[in-house]
C-alpha cells in the first residue's frame, strides 16, 4: 500500500475519460455510459483531493479556467450540473495534476490513438474491398447506422469509404491528427507519423488536407533558429501557392465522380475553376439559421455579448449542430474572446513566430470543431504548448528512430 501512486491512478482514470469523450461510438452504449459516469465520480473525488494541496501555478490555471464554465451553463439546472460534472471537471482535474502526470495523460492518449489507427487501417481496406462482414450494427441518434468490426473499428453507413477508427465520424480523425502532428511532431516515432498521416488521408477530412502542409512545415519551429524560421516561412509561402494550384486541379478532377465530388469538390466554394473558400456544412443545412446569425451579428444587442443561452438552437429550430456560429449565438462573443486569451497564455513567449502560427491554427480548429475546451483537445494543446521543454525535445530528437 505504501507504493500506491495515487497520481498514476488519477491520470489513468482521466485518460480513459478523455478517450471515451472523444466522440467514440461506444460512448453511446448505456452500460459504458454508466461505467464512465462512475469513473467521473472518481474524477470528482480526485479534484477535491487535488484542491486540498497543490502548486500556486496549478491553482492559477484552475481559477483562470472557471469562467469557461459559462459555456456549459444551461437554462435547465439539471443539465448544467450534468455538464459540469461530466465535461468541465475532467479539465479541472487535468490542470490540477502535477506536470509529470499531465504529460503522461497526453502521451498515452496519443499512443492509444495511434495504435487504434494502426489496427483500423487494414480493417478499413478489407471493408472497402467487401471482404469483411461486420460483427453487429448500432443506430445512433435514430438515423445514423454504424457497423462494428472486431470491436476496434466503426464504419458509418454511407461513409464506409472514409476512415473513422472507433469514432463517430471521420472528422474526428481529421482534426486530431494535425493537432498531434503540430504540437508533438518531435516526440513521434517515424512509424507513428506514417500511421497518423495515412489515417488522416483515408479520413478524407477537408480540415486534414488544408492544415497538414503548414503543420509539417512549422511543427519544429521551436527547435530551429530565427534565421531558419524565416527561410521556412518564405519556403512555405511558395509551397502553399503550389499546394493551392494542385488542390484546384485535384478538386476539379473529382467533380464528375459522385462519391469523390461529395467528399472533395462540393466541400469548396468556387468562382469558375478557382477555389475561393471552404463550404461551412455544419449549419447551412438548417433553414433560417443564416438569417438568425445575421440578425445576432448585425444588431449587437446584449445577446451579441452573452448569447441567447445554451440550447437556444433547439428551442428555435428543434435541432442543433456542431458549429462555431452556434456557440457564438448561444454564448456570445465575450466568452469566446476569453477562451482564446486563455489558450494564448499556453504559449511560451520566446517562440513568437510559432505562437502566431499556433493561434491561427487554434482558430481553424475552433472553426472546424468549436470544442477546444473539451478534455481530449484541451490536454493535447496544453501539454504541447505550456509543457513543451526545448531541452527534452533536443534529447528526444536524437533518440527517436
Amino acid at each position: 500500500m505504501k507504493d500506491l501512486n495515487l497520481f498514476k491512478i488519477f491520470a489513468l482514470n482521466l485518460l480513459i475519460i478523455a478517450l471515451f469523450d472523444s466522440y467514440t461510438v461506444y460512448s453511446e452504449f448505456i452500460f459504458l455510459k454508466v461505467v464512465i459516469y462512475i469513473l467521473k465520480m472518481l474524477n470528482l473525488v480526485t479534484v477535491l483531493y487535488l484542491l486540498r494541496e497543490n502548486t500556486v501555478v496549478n491553482y492559477k490555471w484552475f481559477i483562470a479556467v472557471l469562467p469557461i464554465l459559462y459555456i456549459y451553463l444551461s437554462k435547465d439546472p439539471i443539465l448544467s450540473v450534468q455538464l459540469f460534472y461530466s465535461a468541465f471537471l475532467p479539465v479541472c482535474c487535468f490542470l490540477l495534476l502535477p506536470d509529470l502526470y499531465k504529460k503522461e495523460v497526453a502521451h498515452y492518449y496519443i499512443k492509444v490513438f495511434t495504435i487504434l489507427c494502426l489496427i483500423g487501417i487494414p480493417i478499413y481496406i478489407l471493408v472497402n474491398l467487401g471482404l469483411l462482414p461486420s460483427l453487429f450494427s448500432f443506430t445512433k441518434g435514430g438515423d445514423k447506422l454504424y457497423f462494428n468490426y472486431f470491436l476496434v473499428y466503426w464504419g458509418r453507413e454511407g461513409l464506409l469509404y472514409r476512415f473513422t477508427s472507433i469514432f463517430d465520424e471521420p472528422g474526428v480523425i481529421g482534426t486530431l491528427v494535425p493537432i498531434i502532428c503540430f504540437y508533438f511532431n518531435n516526440e513521434l516515432k517515424i512509424w507513428q507519423k506514417i500511421v497518423l498521416n495515412i489515417a488522416g488521408i483515408l479520413s478524407l477530412s477537408m480540415f486534414y488536407f488544408i492544415t497538414i502542409v503548414p503543420v509539417l512545415f512549422f511543427s519544429d519551429l521551436r527547435a530551429i533558429s530565427m534565421k531558419k524560421t524565416i527561410k521556412r516561412v518564405l519556403l512555405f509561402v511558395a509551397c502553399i501557392i503550389g499546394f493551392y494550384l494542385a488542390l484546384n486541379i485535384i478538386a476539379l478532377w473529382t467533380k464528375d465522380n459522385p462519391v469523390l465530388a461529395l467528399a472533395v469538390y462540393h466541400r469548396f466554394e468556387w468562382s469558375g475553376s478557382w477555389i475561393i473558400g471552404v463550404v461551412n456544412n455544419r449549419d447551412t443545412a438548417i433553414a433560417g439559421f443564416d438569417e438568425l446569425f445575421d440578425q445576432w451579428n448585425n444588431f449587437k444587442t446584449v445577446a451579441y455579448y452573452i448569447g441567447y443561452g445554451k440550447d437556444y438552437m433547439l428551442e428555435v429550430f428543434e435541432g442543433s449542430t456542431l458549429s462555431y456560429r452556434t456557440v457564438l449565438i448561444e454564448k456570445g462573443v465575450l466568452i469566446i474572446i476569453y477562451l482564446f486569451l486563455y489558450f494564448a497564455f499556453f504559449h511560451q513567449s520566446k517562440y513568437k513566430i510559432y505562437n502566431l502560427i499556433s493561434m491561427v491554427f487554434l482558430m481553424m480548429i475552433f472553426f472546424q470543431r468549436p470544442t477546444l475546451y473539451s478534455i481530449n483537445y484541451f490536454l493535447l494543446v496544453f501539454t504541447g504548448l505550456y509543457l513543451y521543454d526545448e531541452k527534452e525535445d533536443s534529447i528526444r530528437k536524437s533518440e527517436i528512430v
